[in-house]
């Protein structure tokens, strides 16, 4: 009994244990300097994702909001990329992370169409899925 008993425990608390999912059902493109000059050259905004693999509310971000059918469906508007500064030894990420002044993961930047960043609308850390909303609407605003 005590047998069965401890089973059944171990299938409840792995069930509660969900993996992140898979990046393929993310709906982003890795950042690539040619991925973000193709989307500018098709005048179509663009949000880029710096995340890093060590980053808790990196991965709380993919589950709590990327995730989430609404917010796909805002994403789905733009040219979604992530950069990966995971290794942040490494010079070409470096070089991105002062290029853009990040300080620190997760941050979210929004570009218009002409490939300028919204200010205002630079997220850093955590946030929810309204915040993520409220911020991708100053994209629409200047479409």
């Amino acid at each position: 009994m005590k047998l069965v008993i401890t089973f059944m425990l171990l299938v409840l608390a792995f069930s509660f244990c969900r993996q992140k999912p898979p990046l393929h059902e993310m709906p982003f493109s890795p950042y690539s300097k040619q991925a973000l000059q193709e989307a500018v050259a098709r005048h179509q905004p663009v949000v880029i994702d710096f995340w890093a693999e060590w980053c808790p509310n990196c991965h709380d971000l993919d589950r709590l909001v990327f995730s989430r059918p609404e917010i796909q469906a805002e994403l789905a508007q733009v040219k979604f990329l992530r950069m990966d500064v995971t290794n942040q030894d490494d010079p070409n990420i470096q070089a991105i992370i002062q290029q853009y002044g990040l300080e620190g993961v997760p941050t979210v930047i929004f570009l218009d169409s002409r490939g300028k960043e919204v200010q205002d609308a630079r997220l850093i850390g955590l946030v929810t899925p309204r915040e993520f909303s409220e911020a991708f609407s100053m994209l629409k605003v200047l479409k």
